[in-house]
């Protein structure tokens, strides 16, 4: 709806996307085609995550006009979803990153950029997106009160 929100939920996949850097750095695999095809699935991810989480943290607002409240009742809202959907992709990618089956070795970097990118963007959906959203839009947020 505003380009400060769409701003937000843009940092939060640049810095998602870090995750990924650092995993394929600290596991030594070269940035190929199938980790570059986790970056993209890292960055919806992120996005449909940011905006399912400032979604309802609009919703709320409309409700409450205390903004930190409707911050913490999105938060809490959108936690079992977001922690679901990383843990069971980190999981599920488990076993191709360790190269376990035949053919494996192709499609792990793969599993690796999204292993990476899951752990750090778990993290920034739940903290780092809602602290920036309420920074960014904290003059207009409160003016709702």
């Amino acid at each position: 709806k505003s380009f400060r929100t769409s701003g937000v939920i843009l940092l939060g996949t640049v810095l998602s996307v870090s995750g990924v850097f650092l995993m394929l750095w600290i596991t030594r695999i070269p940035l190929d085609i199938s980790a570059f095809m986790g970056m993209i699935m890292i960055i919806g991810v992120v996005v449909n995550n940011g905006i399912l989480l400032i979604d309802y943290d609009e919703k709320y607002l409309e409700e409450k006009p205390d903004v930190r409240q409707a911050l913490l009742m999105a938060g809490q809202v959108r936690m079992r979803p977001i922690l679901m959907t990383m843990l069971a992709t980190i999981f599920g990618f488990l076993p191709l990153a360790l190269a376990m089956g035949e053919g494996s070795e192709m499609l792990q970097p793969l599993a690796i950029s999204m292993i990476g990118g899951m752990s750090l963007s778990m993290f920034l959906s739940l903290l780092i997106i809602p602290g920036l959203y309420w920074m960014v839009n904290r003059g207009k947020l409160e003016g709702r009160r």
